[in-house]
């Protein structure tokens, strides 16, 4: 059988229905295929170009925000750094103020010690002052008044002891380098006084020379090249006096030391 018999003998076999059923189903994928070629296509790119653009955006703002993650590590280690240096500054300024105000301190403590001594000092003096003043004026005093007892005694076996004791001083010391040899007296010596001297003197006495001083009193005071040997009432008055002043030095300052 031909075959465009077998297909009319087929499609006279098919019902109306189906027939108009398969006709609208050709209608629908032709359709279907023409707006799936000229508009779901584009859809589809334009889908995937949005997906492409949301992807691309999501991965900027993964980077800004990756970007603004190390900025703000930035801002901290860098605001940890400003605090820890802004630390290390004001320790350094506490420390170099307190050293400073150690130095002022230390300063005005010296200052004040030093001022404390002086004062101590100025006291110390001016006590040292009126001791020695009372000292001399006490000495002077007796001196005058020894000076005075032995004028108004005018005993000549003292005065005899007076050179006798010089005698034996002149004895004690060296004779070599005596000489010369000058000797004080209130008044002239007798001959035995003058021999009696120039026995001590040995062979310096040929240099002795004799002078009178009447402000001894009594005695008599030799100079040699050894020393000076001074057995006068002056000169007794005089060690008295010294003697005097020393002990109320020594009393003060103990009683200060106190």
């Amino acid at each position: 059988m031909p075959i465009h018999l077998f297909q009319r003998q087929v499609f006279n076999s098919v019902s109306p229905t189906l027939t108009t059923f398969l006709f609208e189903a050709a209608n629908f994928l032709v359709l279907a295929t023409i707006l799936g070629w000229f508009f779901f296509k584009p859809v589809r790119q334009t889908l995937a170009d949005r997906r492409d653009k949301l992807t691309a955006q999501a991965a900027d703002v993964e980077q800004k925000l990756a970007d603004a993650a190390k900025k703000l590590h930035d801002v901290e280690t860098a605001q940890a750094n400003l605090q820890k240096d802004l630390d290390s500054q004001r320790t350094a300024a506490i420390n170099e103020t307190r050293t400073q105000a150690d130095q002022i301190l230390a300063k005005a403590r010296q200052k004040s010690e030093q001022e404390l001594n002086a004062n101590k000092e100025r006291i110390s003096r001016l006590s040292e002052s009126q001791q020695r003043n009372l000292a001399e004026a006490s000495a002077r005093t007796a001196a005058a008044a020894v000076r005075a007892l032995f004028q108004t005694m005018n005993l000549p076996d003292f005065e005899s002891a007076l050179i006798e004791s010089a005698c034996r001083q002149l004895k004690s010391l060296p004779q070599d380098g005596l000489a010369p040899i000058t000797v004080e007296s209130n008044r002239d010596l007798s001959e035995h006084e003058r021999e009696q001297l120039l026995n001590a003197l040995g062979p310096a006495a040929n240099t002795a020379r004799f002078r009178t001083k009447p402000e001894l009193v009594t005695g008599v005071r030799i100079a040699t090249g050894r020393g000076l040997v001074d057995a006068s009432v002056a000169g007794l008055t005089q060690f008295a006096s010294a003697k005097l002043t020393e002990e109320v030095h020594r009393t003060g300052n103990n009683h200060h030391s106190f």
